[in-house]
C-alpha cells in the first residue's frame, strides 16, 4: 500500500466525475469504488459518510464500499474523505443503481503561500517548529482531552478473510454493536458488545486447510507444524477473534499493553523508535503533522523492525492515524509479519474509531506437495503398490536403484517396478523378498521403512515439504457513530473468549445495518 503523502504544487483545477463499470450487484446495494482524480489508483479506506450525519461506511484496502439504497432517506448528499485528499460531496443521484460507480477524489494541496524552495535532502526545520518527538509526545498526553471519557457506542461491520495470491478466501462477516464507557475505564474487560449478525460467506472459495487454528510452536523448522507466523508466537490472550482484532487499537489502549513493540503506547512508544518529520498532509483543508518512524534496534532485536507513521492534527493534537508494520528480518529479503491500520474520524469535540485493519502473514504446509497417499502390500502380485497424489515422473519411476525398502537391517530385493495406473505403481520383489512377507503372512510391519527418490511430472520432489503463504485479515469498519449517548446493551452481550461463530446472537436488529462484503473477481 502507498503511504498517504502531501501534495506541495500549484492549485490544480480539476474537474471531478463520475463513470460507471458494469456489474452485477444487489438492487438493493450501492456498489462504489474510490480511486484518485490523478492516476486512477484505488483510494484505500476512504470515509463514505452521509452530509452533516455520523453513518456511513469505510471503502476497503480496493477502494471498495457498498451503501445500502436506504440512507438516501438520511440524506441527499454523501461525503468521500480521506488523509492526503480534499473531502467531495457526490448527490445520491449520481450514483449508479446497476453498475459500480467510480468516484473520483483529488489530493488535498497547500496553498501557493506555503509553497517552500526545499534542499535535496529535507526541509529544515523553523525555529519554534515543534519536532517528531515534541509533537507525538504532546499527542499522547493529550489523547484524555481528543477521545470520549464518558459512554458512547458504534454500530460496525466486522470481517475477516485470507488472501491467497491475491483472491479473498474464507471470507466470515458480522454486524456489531459496541458500548464503550470511555478511555478511562479498561477495553478488554469493561466494553459490552452485541452481535447482530453473523455469516459464512459462500460467495467467496473457502480452504479449510487454511482455516485450521494457529499451531503456535516456537519452532520455526518443525515440519509438523501446520500454520504459524514465522518467528513469531502468536498469544490470543483469551480473546476471540474480534477481541484480538479491539486489542490492536493501540489509540485505545494506550495505557495498556497492545502489542509488538509499540507494548504501552503512552510508555513506551517514543523510546522504542526514531521519529522523525515529513512534510505536513491535508485531511480536506484540515493540517495533520505526518511523523514517520522506525524501530530502534535495542526494541526489536536482530531479528525484526518495525516502520510506520502516525498522522496528528495541528492545534489540538489528535492522533487522526497510526499505521505500524513489523517484518522478519532474512537474508534475502524483509518479510513483513503483520500490518495494523487505525483510523479516527471527529465528530464533534471527539474524535472516534473510524476502522481498524490487522493484517498478518502465516504459512501453511502445502496440501499439494507431490507425497505418496497409500502404500500397501498385494501378495498376488507379489509386489508393493504405492499411490501417489500428482503422477510421478515416467523416468525415475522405473528406475530400481531410486527405491529402498528396509525391514530393520533387511534389505528387500527389488525385481522392477511397473507403472500399473496414471498415479499408481507396483514394486516387485524378487523371490527372498517375497518369502519373508509370506512369513509374516503377507502383511507389512511396524518396522518396515522405505524411501523412494522420485519427482512428479511437475519436478516435484516426493515428500519434500514446502509451504504456502497466506494473508489473515481481520477489520472493523464503523457505521455509525451514537456519540456522547450512555447506551446500555437491550439484550444479551458476547463473550470475548467464544468465537463469533458460537457467540449468542441478538434476536432483533438494531435499526437498518448493513453487510460491506468485497467485490468479486468476475
Amino acid at each position: 500500500m502507498k503511504m498517504n503523502r502531501a501534495v506541495v504544487c500549484l492549485p490544480l483545477f480539476l474537474i471531478l466525475f463520475v463513470t460507471v463499470v458494469c456489474y452485477a450487484q444487489n438492487d438493493k446495494v450501492i456498489t462504489g469504488r474510490i480511486v484518485d482524480v490523478n492516476t486512477n489508483d484505488p483510494v484505500p479506506y476512504a470515509t463514505i459518510r452521509v452530509k452533516n450525519k455520523t453513518i456511513g461506511v469505510v471503502a476497503n484496502a480496493e477502494g471498495d464500499f457498498n451503501i445500502p439504497l436506504w440512507l438516501e432517506s438520511v440524506g441527499d448528499t454523501i461525503l468521500v474523505s480521506c488523509i492526503g485528499y480534499t473531502t467531495t460531496p457526490f448527490a445520491f443521484k449520481q450514483l449508479s443503481r446497476e453498475t459500480i460507480t467510480i468516484l473520483h477524489v483529488k489530493p488535498a494541496v497547500t496553498q501557493l503561500a506555503e509553497v517552500v524552495i526545499r534542499s535535496k535532502t529535507r526541509k529544515l526545520r523553523q525555529k519554534g517548529d515543534p519536532s517528531a518527538i515534541g509533537i507525538v509526545a504532546h499527542a499522547i498526553r493529550s489523547i484524555p482531552l481528543n477521545y470520549p471519557q464518558t459512554p458512547y457506542s458504534y454500530l460496525g461491520y466486522y470481517r475477516d478473510y485470507q488472501v491467497r495470491e491475491g483472491n479473498y478466501i474464507n471470507l466470515n462477516e458480522a454486524i456489531v454493536d459496541v458500548f464503550d464507557k470511555g478511555f478511562i475505564t479498561n477495553d478488554q474487560l469493561q466494553t459490552d458488545i452485541q452481535l447482530f449478525e453473523y455469516k459464512r460467506n459462500k460467495d467467496f472459495p473457502r480452504d479449510s486447510t487454511t482455516e485450521i487454528p494457529y499451531d503456535n510452536k516456537p519452532n520455526t523448522y518443525d515440519k509438523t507444524k501446520n500454520k504459524y507466523i514465522p518467528n513469531a508466537v502468536l498469544f490470543s490472550y483469551g480473546g476471540n477473534e474480534l477481541s484480538i482484532l479491539r486489542l490492536h487499537d493501540a489509540i485505545r489502549n494506550f495505557d495498556k499493553t497492545s502489542y509488538s513493540f509499540v507494548n504501552v503506547f503512552s510508555k513506551n512508544f517514543i523510546n522504542n523508535h526514531q521519529l522523525r518529520r515529513e512534510e505536513d498532509v491535508f485531511l480536506d483543508t484540515l493540517s495533520l503533522y505526518c511523523i514517520s518512524f522506525e524501530s530502534q534496534y535495542v526494541a526489536t532485536g536482530p531479528t525484526h523492525f518495525a516502520r510506520g507513521r502516525i498522522y496528528i492534527e495541528k492545534g489540538n493534537y489528535g492522533i487522526h492515524k497510526l499505521e505500524y508494520a513489523v517484518y522478519n528480518r532474512t537474508s534475502r529479503e524483509n518479510e513483513l509479519m503483520y500490518d495494523i491500520k487505525v483510523e479516527y474520524s471527529r465528530h464533534g469535540a471527539n474524535l472516534y474509531l473510524n476502522y481498524i485493519s490487522f493484517n498478518n502473514f502465516f504459512k501453511t504446509q502445502n496440501d499439494v506437495d507431490f507425497k505418496v497417499i497409500d502404500f500397501e502390500y498385494n501378495p498376488i502380485m507379489n509386489a508393493f503398490v504405492v499411490s501417489f497424489n500428482a503422477p510421478p515422473n515416467p523416468v525415475d519411476l522405473i528406475d530400481v536403484g531410486n527405491y529402498s525398502i528396509k525391514q530393520g537391517e533387511v534389505v528387500f530385493g527389488i525385481k522392477y517396478v511397473e507403472k500399473i495406473e496414471e498415479r499408481k505403481a507396483a514394486i516387485f520383489l524378487d523371490d527372498a523378498a517375497r518369502d519373508m512377507m509370506r512369513k509374516q503372512n503377507d502383511k507389512i510391519s511396524s518396522d518396515l521403512a522405505y524411501t523412494m527418490n522420485l519427482r512428479d511430472v511437475n519436478n516435484r520432489e516426493l515428500d519434500k515439504h514446502t509451504v504456502k503463504a497466506i494473508n489473515q485479515f481481520r477489520e472493523l469498519f464503523v457505521e455509525e457513530v451514537h456519540a456522547n449517548e450512555s447506551l446500555q446493551p437491550d439484550a444479551a452481550v458476547i463473550r470475548k473468549d467464544v468465537p463469533l461463530i458460537k457467540n449468542v446472537i441478538r434476536s432483533s436488529a438494531p435499526g437498518e445495518y448493513w453487510m460491506n462484503p468485497p467485490l468479486l473477481k468476475r
